[in-house]
């Protein structure tokens, strides 16, 4: 263990770190919005050590974890008691180096610091590096956990160490530093001056705070002024100072914007004149990422010129803005589409409100919206909008075909498809109901179809009915319908109930005629009935030849008996009765 190693855990126990503190300002309106707390070694011999001279072994050794817990409670301490004492709330921020942003446990020691000396998560910014971010998966998802406790995060010396756009566009920063060496010549080298000018405006666009480090000149300031940098630091205000030195300069320090800046009045206006600006450039990225497409034309020597167009949707149709505006639509439609369009243009610039249209274009269906805007009561330009309906075109041509499909199928079906409601009224019959039962099918709609049922089958229908209605399942049910001309058909009905969240909406029935099939068992069942009489007494004729032979076969004679004889007169008779039921029943029926 060095000398170096044990004089840090000596100045860490005993208490010989120190925090010195750089105000950050407002570059417009030149208060004192934030602080960088930086720590420094008061050594008992050699007095103070800057941290050049001790953080790169205090990383090394993992002293640096100790040491930068200490920093952070400290800072964080000192800003409560900034708050309490009745100064102005500011943003205390406090750099962390790569061994803490590695640390398995740096968002609970966060938190809990925090807690302990009760300074809002608001007022703590972590300052960290590019060159901590080579594991980026990793470190995102720290950032993302410290931004979710609440405190602000701030990238340091921005374009001096691993420089990735990628940052920017996943890392949820909300403000970045200039490296102090590109602000340093800004005013005299034109490559400093440019690489700042694009870091401020990148910045902006991502909507990410700016603060320039290293400012020390007038010059410097006013150069980040003119270009709308929102913060900055340097010697210029205040070196890092003790607590007690930086509360004794505030007001020194927040006049030297006034004093050595562009005045105030300037400064805002070039602000406003940037947020006229960036209204401007959003409302052309609205346009831009607007999902159908969106645009202007007015009437210049009887001719509609367009001044404005884009969408995403007019790209898909294969065009760009620089195709339509400044043109008319014989320009770049098909002549018969133009015409078409023309009128329409007329009509809104006349006045007309509200007037919508539809349109296809490289096999993209639109629809169009004009209205008219004015001024001093004339119309002096017309804006547009249009939206993609081609999946909407394409489901109506669909269920265009299939109902056509449907009504094929309904009109030329020798079955009855019916719907009805759960009341058994009729909402839809088939075309074939015509055929089937000589009603049209208009006539049917609206009437209650138990008023059509065979009185006798009436009471079963119902029944089934119910049961369909109780428990959701299909059911096959026969009875009797009455044709128009009075008669009664039989049918064979499947109905099956349609559901809509869990309850009946519909029914739908499909019946069918079995008319003919019904009249033959009813005219096969006299036959039947004859067959099966004459089997039984033909049973009953073999069991008397059988009790005959058995008769025979006994020794006693006929004459012996009395009892013998009339059991033989007996069967006789009964044979004479079963000859002339033969007899009858073989006979046609009359």
């Amino acid at each position: 263990m060095s000398n170096l190693e044990k004089n840090l855990k000596k100045a860490l126990k005993l208490g010989e770190f120190r925090l010195f503190y750089q105000p950050k300002l407002d570059l417009t309106l030149g208060k004192i919005i934030g602080v960088e707390a930086l720590i420094r070694w008061q050594h008992e011999e050699k007095g103070l050590i800057s941290p050049l001279d001790f953080i790169p072994i205090a990383e090394k050794t993992g002293l640096i974890l100790p040491i930068g817990e200490w920093v952070l409670r400290t800072a964080c301490k000192q800003n409560k008691d900034w708050q309490e004492a009745g100064f102005p709330p500011m943003v205390m921020a406090v750099n962390l180096s790569a061994r803490q942003l590695y640390q398995a446990n740096l968002i609970e020691m966060v938190a809990r610091i925090l807690k302990e000396t009760g300074l809002s998560p608001q007022y703590l910014e972590l300052e960290i590096t590019e060159s901590m971010m080579m594991e980026v998966e990793y470190v995102l998802e720290i950032v993302k956990k410290l931004k979710q406790i609440g405190v602000q995060i701030s990238l340091d010396d921005f374009g001096t160490g691993y420089s990735s756009l990628y940052y920017l566009k996943e890392f949820p920063f909300d403000s970045m530093k200039i490296d102090k060496c590109f602000v340093r010549n800004c005013t005299e080298d034109i490559k400093d001056a440019t690489i700042v000018k694009t870091i401020i405006a990148m910045a902006h666009e991502l909507d990410i705070d700016v603060i320039a480090e290293g400012i020390e000149s007038k010059g410097q300031l006013i150069f980040l002024q003119q270009n709308l940098c929102n913060k900055g630091q340097g010697y210029l205000f205040s070196k890092p100072v003790p607590s007690e030195e930086f509360i004794r300069t505030i007001n020194e320090v927040e006049s030297i914007v006034k004093r050595k800046g562009i005045s105030q009045e300037e400064n805002k206006k070039k602000w406003r004149e940037e947020a006229l600006q960036s209204k401007r450039q959003e409302l052309h990225d609205a346009v831009r990422m607007h999902q159908g497409f969106i645009f202007k034309f007015v009437k210049q020597e009887d001719k509609f010129i367009h001044t404005l167009c884009d969408g995403d949707l007019l790209y898909q149709m294969d065009y760009t803005p620089e195709q339509i505006i400044g043109s008319e639509l014989k320009d770049f439609l098909p002549e018969e589409a133009a015409k078409q369009k023309l009128q329409f243009y007329q009509k809104a610039w006349e006045g007309e409100e509200h007037i919508i249209y539809e349109g296809e274009i490289n096999s993209i269906h639109y629809l169009a919206t004009l209205r008219p805007v004015r001024k001093g009561g004339q119309v002096v330009e017309v804006i547009g909008s249009c939206i993609d309906i081609t999946k909407r075109k394409k489901l109506e041509e669909h269920l265009q075909i299939s109902a056509y499909k449907f009504r094929l199928i309904a009109e030329n079906m020798p079955d009855i498809t019916g719907i009805l409601d759960v009341t058994g009224r009729v909402e839809y019959v088939s075309p074939s109901c015509e055929a089937l039962l000589g009603y049209l099918s208009s006539e049917h709609i609206g009437s209650l179809a138990f008023d059509f049922i065979h009185p006798h089958d009436l009471a079963a229908v119902e029944d089934k009915y119910m049961k369909i209605i109780q428990f959701k399942q299909p059911c096959e049910a026969e009875f009797r319908y009455r044709h128009a001309n009075g008669s009664w058909l039989y049918v064979d009905a499947q109905i099956t109930p349609v559901m809509e969240k869990n309850e009946i909406k519909y029914l739908v029935v499909v019946a069918r005629d079995i008319t003919k099939e019904k009249q033959k068992e009813i005219n096969l069942a006299p036959l039947d009935n004859r067959m099966r009489f004459e089997q039984s007494v033909n049973m009953i004729k073999q069991e008397l030849e059988c009790a005959k032979k058995y008769m025979e076969q006994t020794e006693l004679e006929r004459s012996s008996s009395y009892h013998m004889e009339n059991t033989w007169f007996e069967i006789k008779e009964l044979e004479k009765k079963i000859q002339e039921l033969l007899m009858r029943a073989k006979s046609p029926t009359k």
